[in-house]
């Protein structure tokens, strides 16, 4: 077929989907399946634009000193992706704020045009009314006359490395469900077939060492799926368990408990700055030493150093930063390569505080990170990768007054994110809006800021949103007139919508 007579072809079925009332959405969906097409291209069929159409609309509606034409709008849609082999002349990869105003144009969002629109859901959850899937418990059923926080509902979340079981009430599980989170997030959720009272959990006492370390994993691998407070009280009912499971153990179990322990503390260390509450981070953070140490875990002891360093560079404290990180690097303890390159990015941030970008450093941690993993290595070390690595280096950028450099790492580290990694993605649109600021462009940083904010809140992440009040203080202070920055200014400090 050629491209004429495709052309009619999509615009027939839209007009015929238009007529049985479907939305944008799914035209989007029909059009991509039944003619092979990306998402940008499918949806900007579904809007009935052409190439040259879209460019005029997106110079009216941001007008520039370089103007878009057909061929910017055939560039985005011939990239087949940050991760794709073979990228041809004919295909650029778009910014991340030009993805943004095509979303804007289109009516969809930023991930629909980088992995297409939601597939329909699936109809364990999505075919069931909210009282069909409240009375899936054995007792009296739906209780009509009870309060919304009367009803606990366990829901089982797989993860990839096991499943977290967590209870919700049934005012949080209507909530979840009204707005999509369930069946969004959690696309083999199962519900448990019984109902347990207010206050109820189900308890892991009596599990391995393995099958807590398997449930630790399993929490901090879908650190996205749920917010920060429900981890930490599923987290803390898991250690009482430990507890009670150590008071009968021999010594030797005893001692792996108290390390299995020490994990838990780190992660909850990790989970509370999440939250914003720094003092729970720190006596979390020094309990997990502790327990390290009586353990015998030499290399969580180094990791919470590693962890300390980062906390230092959080609070702008490059001589502590620094100091932490060299002491990793020359403990006596058998440091695992990875951890190494960790602490030595984190000096090299330290550095960059102070003006200077270490570049052999750089990339001797990016060399360490990538390549340096054996099977021996802790779990909780497999998140510091190559996209760790390079945000790293963009950070160093950003900090040591290079910001342009940093903008093209961090672009691409955004594109190729995973849909659901809502945290990940609101921590690399933070350093992307101050990489903005840094380089004098304050409506692209506001773009980023405004990104950020959005899946920050869906993240629950209280620390990138102290980033993201750092960067409105840059900000409006520097451009208080600007359109866009009043426009961040004003959602960033609007309550969210509950």
């Amino acid at each position: 077929m050629d491209a004429v007579g495709m052309r009619r072809q999509i615009s027939e079925l839209r007009g015929a989907l238009q007529r049985q009332g479907a939305t944008r959405r799914q035209i989007a969906v029909v059009i991509a399946e039944r003619f092979r097409l990306n998402p940008r291209v499918a949806f900007r069929h579904a809007a009935g634009l052409t190439q040259s159409e879209v460019a005029d609309l997106y110079n009216r509606h941001w007008p520039s000193e370089s103007p878009k034409t057909f061929k910017n709008i055939s560039y985005w849609e011939c990239w087949q992706g940050a991760n794709a082999s073979g990228a041809s002349s004919s295909s650029r990869a778009p910014s991340y704020q030009d993805l943004t105003r095509l979303a804007d144009l289109y009516g969809c969002s930023v991930d629909d045009l980088l992995r297409g629109p939601c597939p329909p859901q699936p109809a364990a959850l999505s075919t069931l009314p909210l009282s069909d899937v409240l009375s899936m418990s054995k007792g009296d059923g739906y209780p009509e006359k009870a309060d919304g926080d009367d009803v606990v509902i366990a829901v089982s979340v797989p993860t990839g490395e096991g499943a977290i079981t967590v209870t919700l009430s049934r005012r949080q599980f209507t909530h979840l469900l009204a707005a999509a989170g369930l069946t969004a997030m959690l696309p083999e959720t199962a519900l448990a077939s019984e109902s347990l009272p207010e206050g109820a959990v189900r308890s892991t006492a009596g599990l391995s060492g393995a099958d807590y370390r398997q449930l630790l994993a399993a929490h901090q691998t879908g650190h996205h799926l749920l917010d920060p407070s429900t981890h930490i009280a599923s987290l803390h009912r898991t250690l009482r368990d430990i507890d009670r499971v150590r008071e009968g153990a021999g010594t030797a179990t005893r001692r792996d408990l108290r390390q299995i322990q020490g994990e838990y503390a780190e992660h909850l260390s990790w989970l509370y700055r999440e939250c914003g509450d720094l003092a729970s981070c720190h006596t979390w953070a020094d309990r997990a030493t502790a327990w390290a140490l009586e353990s015998g875990d030499t290399t969580m002891a180094a990791y919470i150093m590693v962890r300390k360093a980062a906390f230092a560079l959080d609070a702008g404290d490059s001589t502590t930063a620094v100091e932490l990180a060299d002491a990793v690097r020359t403990a006596s303890w058998t440091v695992p390569p990875v951890l190494y390159g960790v602490a030595k990015a984190y000096e090299a941030r330290g550095h960059a505080l102070n003006g200077t970008v270490a570049a052999a450093q750089l990339d001797e941690a990016a060399e360490l990170i990538a390549g340096g993993r054996s099977e021996g290595d802790p779990a909780y070390l497999r998140f510091f990768t190559t996209d760790f690595a390079d945000v790293q280096r963009a950070t160093c950028y950003v900090d040591a007054g290079l910001p342009e450099r940093a903008v093209t790492i961090l672009q691409s580290r955004i594109t190729s994110l995973p849909r659901s990694h809502h945290r990940d993605r609101a921590v690399h649109l933070a350093r992307l809006g101050a990489a903005h600021a840094a380089d004098r462009v304050p409506d692209a940083a506001a773009f980023a800021g405004l990104g950020a904010l959005s899946e920050a809140r869906r993240a629950s992440s209280e620390h990138v949103l102290a980033e993201l009040a750092r960067l409105d203080t840059v900000l409006t202070t520097r451009w208080p007139t600007q359109p866009q920055v009043r426009r961040f200014h004003e959602a960033l400090t609007e309550a969210p919508a509950v």
